[in-house]
């Protein structure tokens, strides 16, 4: 019986056969929608970062341009000595810095800029001889006061000063600490 070379299939010939087919490689596109919103997240961060930062910038672009011109006038007195010209400057330069964060207030002079400036802070900054030298003192031929006292207290009430609504209508008062 010749069963065996019945069924038997020819030699397979290897040289006919075709190469091995690798998948392509899984690509990272299109991403999921989960990377989708992390992406768009992120960009929206950075965007208002950097909106905040630049209105941050903006907004004390005022305050530091104040600051250093009374630090540029302080270190000029420092060389002249001249405590009524330093005296009319840093009034100058509170009421400039006064132009853009309280515009009514550059109308006010003498015992209401005093109470102006008084009631803008979170502290007191002017003493009594302060508060008289700025209200009084520009229009004396000599006012006595301490300088560096004065420095001090207009630097921190640009740093300090605190938003609040101007009545003008004030007229009463004595610009002291104590109305």
């Amino acid at each position: 019986m010749n069963v065996a070379n019945t069924h038997s299939a020819p030699p397979a010939d290897i040289s006919q056969l075709r190469d091995i087919h690798l998948p392509h490689a899984i690509s990272d596109w299109p991403m999921a929608f989960g990377w989708w919103v992390l992406l768009t997240l992120i960009l929206i961060s950075i965007c208002a970062g950097i909106y905040l930062w630049r209105y941050y910038k903006i907004k004390n672009a005022n305050k530091k341009a104040a600051l250093n011109l009374l630090t540029l006038k302080y270190s000029q007195f420092k060389s002249s000595q001249d405590s009524q010209k330093f005296l009319q400057q840093s009034n100058e330069i509170l009421k400039r810095y006064c132009l853009k964060q309280y515009p009514d207030a550059i109308s006010l002079s003498g015992l209401a800029w005093t109470d102006f400036l008084i009631r803008h802070s979170d502290k007191t900054f002017f003493n009594e001889d302060l508060a008289f030298a700025i209200s009084q003192g520009l229009y004396q031929a000599d006012c006595k006061y301490n300088v560096d006292d004065l420095y001090t207290a207009c630097t921190s009430w640009i740093k300090n000063n605190k938003y609040v609504e101007v009545d003008v209508t004030i007229k009463h008062s004595t610009g002291y600490l104590n109305d």
